[in-house]
């Protein structure tokens, strides 16, 4: 189920980046008008992704061992996991392949805890050095985006802190060519940005991808009930036969 949740957290994060390009393109914008070497300007995206690489892959340690906590009382709990990530996979697929935004209000978590870091942002506005550059990473990430907290939920379903880090690495390295090329490419990216057959084709995957996924627990979960009426068929039928002698 892991790499079922990377392969949608990645396809999320690539066929979405141009969401990410309106909101994040414009402090990478910043290092192009900054009087400086290209060298520079290129280390600074760098250390801005790398910082965001930082707070996601956190955000992910962080839901991932929050739902293994959550579920660990429930005899059920992996099975109820993987259900609810197979749906969140849909849900991804519809919001990609129609924009129905149906995980919009995953943002509201998102705008909780943007409230409380955005101040932070005079410490390291403007970005003169890589140090404020990867600080500038760690905060943006934190911006109130439904596809980041919807990839966020989905990692809260992985059953470990490991694996929900491994979504969001997944999720982080699907943004990163939009955000990398946001600065010197905008133009490019926008015409991309106007062909939405790609979202189509991407969610339709995700969908299919999703419909698959939930299949499995669903029938491991039939067949639990299954050997357990067999089981008590067994132990009731025991009785009669030692009656019998």
């Amino acid at each position: 189920m892991t790499g079922a949740l990377i392969a949608a957290a990645f396809a999320a994060g690539f066929f979405g980046s141009t969401h990410c390009i309106a909101m994040c393109g414009a402090i990478v914008l910043l290092f192009e008008g900054q009087n400086s070497a290209i060298g520079g300007r290129t280390l600074k995206r760098l250390a801005y992704n790398a910082g965001r690489m930082l707070f996601y892959v956190t955000l992910g340690v962080i839901a991932g061992a929050s739902g293994a906590l959550l579920m660990s009382g429930f005899a059920q709990g992996l099975n109820v996991l993987r259900i609810a990530a197979s749906i969140l996979i849909i849900l991804l697929g519809f919001n990609l392949a129609l924009d129905w935004q149906a995980l919009r209000f995953v943002e509201v978590a998102g705008a909780s805890l943007w409230k409380r870091l955005s101040p932070l942002a005079r410490h390291v506005l403007p970005i003169r050095s890589t140090g404020a550059a990867i600080g500038a990473g760690f905060l943006w990430g934190a911006l109130p985006c439904g596809l980041v907290y919807s990839a966020v939920a989905l990692a809260a379903t992985g059953g470990s802190a490991l694996s929900g880090g491994g979504v969001m690495f997944a999720f982080w390295l699907g943004t990163l060519p939009a955000l990398l090329l946001a600065g010197a490419s905008a133009e490019r990216l926008n015409r991309w940005k106007a062909r939405p057959q790609y979202r189509r084709v991407a969610g339709a995957i995700m969908i299919a991808f999703g419909l698959i996924a939930l299949s499995v627990p669903l029938l491991h979960t039939g067949g639990d009930g299954d050997e357990t009426h067999h089981h008590s068929s067994a132990m009731h039928a025991q009785p009669v036969v030692n009656s019998s002698l």
